[in-house]
């Protein structure tokens, strides 16, 4: 239990920030699923097992590629000009050709 606690019994004591955010917190979320399981399974493996429906993984941004197309589609006139091709809107790896 010593391990949830969110003060850590030191000298001084002190406040462990990070244990505190997941007591207070309805959720945890990873953002990404490889996150989420680092999560889970490592930095806060003792609150999942005891926790375990509190942690979540919800990834909710936008991809790189409908940032470009839809923030600056004169950048993405410029890659398919420079490319030869639009294909790096669906595969992000032909950008490496830049």
């Amino acid at each position: 239990m010593s391990a949830l606690s969110i003060v850590e019994e030191s000298t001084p004591k002190r406040i462990r920030m990070a244990n505190l955010c997941v007591v207070g917190s309805h959720k945890v979320n990873g953002v990404a699923y490889l996150h989420t399981e680092l999560l889970k399974t490592t930095l806060f493996k003792d609150f999942y097992d005891f926790f375990p429906a509190k942690f979540i993984n919800m990834t909710n941004g936008v991809t790189t590629r409908r940032w470009i197309l839809g923030s600056n589609p004169l950048l993405a006139s410029l890659f398919t000009e420079y490319l030869g091709t639009d294909e790096w809107a669906l595969d992000m790896s032909k950008l490496l050709g830049l």
